[in-house]
């Protein structure tokens, strides 16, 4: 059996992921920029602190993964399941996470600047403290305990372009 942090702390920058077990890792503060990820289960598994920014993790279940304070900057996420993932503090500026997903995600002070969360499922999602200046939430599907996290400043674009289970 393979130690679950044998890849903590590594430099795994622009790796195929696609023939190693990624449940249950403990990938913190490793760096993964540009990795492939595509349709990988990877839930359970520790990332926070980690740099996936430009990484592929498109289709991928990330169920109860922590993603403390990652740079996820421009990481393709679309069709992502992220149910109750910890995003909290999650630098996500660019991403894509169209068609993903974030069922009770916990997407707290998360900057999401300029990301597409177009036909995202965003129930009970929690975007308090979030930045969310030109995010595309077209289609995107939410219910009221998400609509009363959403900051102010966000919450006309928010309404305006998603819609209510």
């Amino acid at each position: 059996m393979v130690n679950p942090s044998v890849f903590r702390r590594r430099d795994l920058s622009k790796v195929n992921f696609e023939y190693e077990n990624m449940i249950k890792r403990d990938l913190s503060d490793t760096s993964m920029a540009g990795a492939v990820l595509r349709d990988r289960d990877i839930h359970n598994s520790n990332l926070s602190g980690s740099d996936l920014s430009g990484a592929d993790l498109s289709g991928a279940i990330l169920f109860n993964v922590k993603l403390q304070g990652a740079c996820m900057h421009d990481v393709n996420l679309s069709n992502a399941k992220l149910w109750d993932a910890e995003l909290y503090g999650a630098d996500l500026r660019g991403a894509d996470l169209s068609g993903a997903d974030l069922f009770y995600a916990d997407l707290k002070s998360v900057d999401l600047s300029g990301a597409d969360l177009s036909g995202a499922n965003l129930r009970h999602a929690d975007f308090d403290g979030a930045t969310l200046e030109s995010t595309n939430f077209a289609g995107a599907r939410y219910d009221l305990h998400t609509l009363s996290t959403i900051p102010k400043n966000a919450k006309n674009n928010f309404e305006k372009q998603g819609s209510m289970w």
